[in-house]
């Protein structure tokens, strides 16, 4: 489950187009930040995706990634000539083929990496669908999820909603805003695609799946919450719409809360594993926030330069199977899981202070793709270790705290916490 949005000048307080997602996967499942410079590869070079190789293009753009570690595609990402694009999982009755080819992720960083406009990078996406297809397993440990998928991608002059089914796809292009979920959006109002003219895509959905996966309940909220702020919305409001679960506690959350909690294996079984921000304005300037961790209500979006000359801060580039002590995101981990287990105590506390420490880059100015500028870096960095910092006092608290009273929610994440190798503070 996952929720994307975006925002035209006309719904922004600075006049900038706005991105942003939520990935939300399986419990456990490290969600990595990484910078790919830009590249250029020999006529026959090959290309290894997730699970199937294609011809690598001649020339690639530099691109951020949010992503899974496992796959080599991304959930959510940014390239150098300022097209985002985020992916959503879509339930319908056309099912993927048997014979391997691309999962929607790698479709994904595949028009990032080729595509200098919205719509090149669309075009793109849907090129490759029609040749290689979209199968094989989306799930980390559960091989049997797969999906179709839809795609909001946005540059500096429009957003682009693909949905896509098999290897059909429609599309519709926005000036305005426009929200994605696990849902099909597009109906019959299409600009472009595949399908006959008169098709509403409405009618391809899984309804089971698509309702119990909370999805119309998230949408309407985000785009209610668009509407409302015309003209006043900020990287800021971003943070916030990305954070909202409408349960007083984690554990009393559901699939229709936008920042998701997993709770148990059958029914919740998605977490918020990663989440992004992207402000793009008319004059080539960059503002690009990510979590590099679970729970964005129990962590600060900090501000990064996709290729500053002296590396990301910390370590959120590495992480795989298991906890790891050198991986920002497992370490997040650690602190997202004792969180869990004492959020009653201090849950308001820690909302507070990751507001506070976001204070700072509120009035953050717009950047290059590799700035040098020095107080830009200075305010990455200081993000990072403020927000660790943080982490770290309240992880000294919670061992002399009583754990919440929640029987089977703290069982499923003790659970976890065994099987990951997390150390928990109890």
């Amino acid at each position: 489950m996952c929720d994307t949005f975006a925002l035209g000048p006309s719904f922004t307080a600075d006049g900038s187009f706005i991105f942003a997602k939520n990935s939300d996967r399986e419990p456990g499942e490290a969600h990595l930040v990484v910078s790919i410079p830009q590249q250029e590869h020999a006529s026959g070079d090959m290309l290894e995706c997730t699970y199937i190789e294609i011809p690598q293009a001649k020339k690639t753009y530099s691109t951020l990634l949010c992503k899974p570690f496992w796959i080599w595609g991304a959930e959510m990402g940014v390239n150098e000539k300022g097209v985002a694009i985020g992916n959503e999982a879509l339930f319908t009755k056309i099912k993927p083929e048997k014979v391997p080819g691309l999962i929607g992720m790698d479709l994904l960083r595949l028009g990032l990496e080729r595509g200098a406009t919205a719509q090149e990078a669309a075009d793109i996406i849907v090129d490759l669908l029609k040749k290689y297809g979209q199968s094989g397993p989306c799930g980390y440990r559960d091989k049997k999820f797969t999906y179709m998928n839809s795609f909001l991608v946005v540059d500096r002059k429009e957003i682009i909603v693909l949905e896509t089914f098999g290897r059909d796809h429609v599309m519709r292009s926005f000036s305005d805003y426009a929200a994605i979920s696990n849902m099909t959006t597009l109906g019959n109002y299409w600009d472009r695609g595949s399908l006959k003219g008169s098709t509403d895509v409405k009618r391809l959905e899984d309804k089971i799946m698509t309702f119990f996966s909370g999805a119309a309940k998230r949408r309407s909220f985000v785009l209610e919450r668009i509407a409302m702020s015309k003209g006043r919305f900020t990287h800021g409001d971003a943070f916030e719409l990305l954070r909202f679960h409408q349960g007083s506690s984690p554990s009393r959350g559901g699939n229709s809360d936008i920042c998701m909690h997993a709770a148990d294996p059958l029914i919740r079984r998605s977490q918020t594993t990663g989440s992004m921000v992207v402000c793009l304005d008319d004059s080539d300037g960059f503002k690009i926030f990510v979590t590099a961790g679970s729970a964005p209500c129990m962590s600060t979006f900090k501000p990064v330069v996709p290729m500053a000359e002296e590396g990301f801060p910390v370590a959120i580039d590495k992480g795989g199977q298991g906890f790891s002590s050198d991986s920002w995101w497992w370490m997040h981990e650690m602190f997202h899981l004792g969180m869990l287990f004492h959020y009653s105590v201090l849950g308001r506390q820690i909302q507070d202070e990751v507001r506070s420490l976001e204070s700072n880059v509120l009035n953050i100015s717009f950047y290059t793709w590799s700035s040098d500028d020095k107080d830009i870096n200075d305010m990455s960095r200081s993000s990072f270790e403020l927000t660790r910092d943080m982490e770290r006092r309240c992880l000294d608290r919670m061992s002399c705290l009583h754990k919440d009273s929640h029987p089977l929610y703290n069982r499923y994440w003790r659970r976890i916490a065994q099987r990951e190798g997390i150390p928990l503070a109890l």
